[in-house]
């Protein structure tokens, strides 16, 4: 990872005060403004938080003032938001979630995905080893990529939250929020609900639910000891509500060989008899885990919760947060690239192939190119280039 030196942040620098300074008025604040606390990034990486804005234009003023390299919001309302976290009173939180394309095993991180080593500098592509294969060296640093295949996995896990959360909490669509995260997933915010009083437990519950964590074959009606009448009785049908009716309805809409009875709990009884009980039970995590949202289990349970706020750059990328209103239409490396395409000479230590605003880049290797400077900045804020 290349040291950022003090050309390269006084452009970095300089990039964002441009995009503020011309952009100023599309950042929007939150609602209940007055009871969030903020925070941000300085570009001496110095996080600084308690801060409290009363209306929109002190926040929009904020920003042409200081230049935040990032900028962030609480998911939590209180009544003192400038005061220490044990003094601010928590007064309720939206629910939160996060979904990021680190999180969903996609087959193009081999091609996109980098390990460091850092005792020997050996760089390679592909996960990361426990050990680096030159000099067995422990201290491996992870750099993740992104690209539209990612991307697309991510945005296939907001569809099905978005539907959990319509479906099984009966949150109306209007108050559920999608963001492109500027980087790599997406931020889903539900606002004015009746889940603002919930604690850090109950969220739990609500991230073990919606992940599919802890759902038994038991509470689908299959045991080892049941017999076929009982199982037959109690199985699920498609109909139903919750988990059950998620299964029941994949069970439904599988097409069995030489199997000509559409009775749902028929179906899942064949499947049953011909895999056996262990197999089974194996074959029904699988459809767990295809049917659960993959989730980032810590950013929904936190209570205190900071948020990076929509419209706002992204500091190690360059692009920003931006709002999902068509969700399926959406393309982030078009839709969330903002800054200038102007020509700037930098120095690439190394890159995959990528793409931004509709333009194919790299692979790059120890070159000095000329770049758009939204790709400048991209690369800068991976750490892997810096201005020549």
């Amino acid at each position: 990872m290349i040291i950022m030196n003090e050309r390269t942040l006084a452009f970095i620098k300089q990039a964002f005060k441009e995009y503020y300074f011309k952009n100023a008025e599309k950042i929007i604040a939150p609602i209940r403004i007055k009871e969030r606390e903020f925070g941000y990034i300085s570009f001496d990486k110095i996080m600084i938080r308690h801060l409290s804005f009363q209306n929109e234009g002190d926040l929009r003023a904020f920003f042409i003032k200081e230049i935040p390299r990032s900028i962030y919001y609480s998911c939590a309302y209180y009544y003192e938001p400038t005061l220490t976290m044990d003094k601010k009173g928590w007064n309720g939180a939206d629910l939160i979630f996060d979904i990021d394309a680190d999180h969903i095993p996609t087959k193009c991180k081999k091609e996109h995905d980098y390990w460091i080593c850092k005792d020997c500098n050996l760089i390679d592509k592909g996960k990361r080893p426990d050990k680096c294969p030159k000099c067995e060296g422990m201290r491996i640093d992870k750099e993740n990529w992104v690209c539209h295949s990612c991307l697309e996995a991510t945005k296939d896990e907001v569809i099905k939250l978005i539907d959990f959360l319509l479906e099984d909490f009966s949150i109306s669509r209007e108050n559920c929020k999608i963001h492109f995260s500027g980087s790599r997933g997406y931020h889903v915010t539900v606002e004015q609900s009746d889940l603002e009083e919930l604690d850090q437990l109950a969220r739990n519950e609500i991230s073990d639910y919606i992940s599919g964590i802890g759902l038994s074959l038991e509470s689908l009606g299959i045991s080892k000891r049941v017999s076929y009448e009982k199982m037959h009785r109690i199985l699920p049908l498609a109909t139903e509500f919750g988990w059950r009716g998620r299964i029941g309805k994949f069970f439904s809409e599988m097409d069995f060989d030489n199997y000509g009875n559409n009775d749902i709990r028929d179906k899942i009884i064949f499947f049953h008899d011909k895999m056996k009980y262990k197999n089974f039970d194996n074959f029904i995590r699988e459809i767990v885990e295809k049917l659960s949202v993959k989730i980032d289990a810590m950013v929904t349970t936190d209570i205190h919760r900071i948020f990076r706020l929509p419209n706002t750059l992204h500091g190690s990328t360059g692009m920003i947060k931006k709002s999902c209103k068509d969700l399926l239409s959406f393309n982030p490396l078009i839709d969330a690239v903002v800054l200038s395409e102007e020509p700037l000479k930098i120095f690439v230590d190394h890159s995959p192939i990528f793409t931004l605003n509709g333009n194919l880049f790299g692979p790059y290797k120890s070159e000095i190119v000329n770049l758009p400077i939204m790709t400048a900045v991209y690369l800068i804020g991976k750490g892997v280039a810096e201005v020549y």
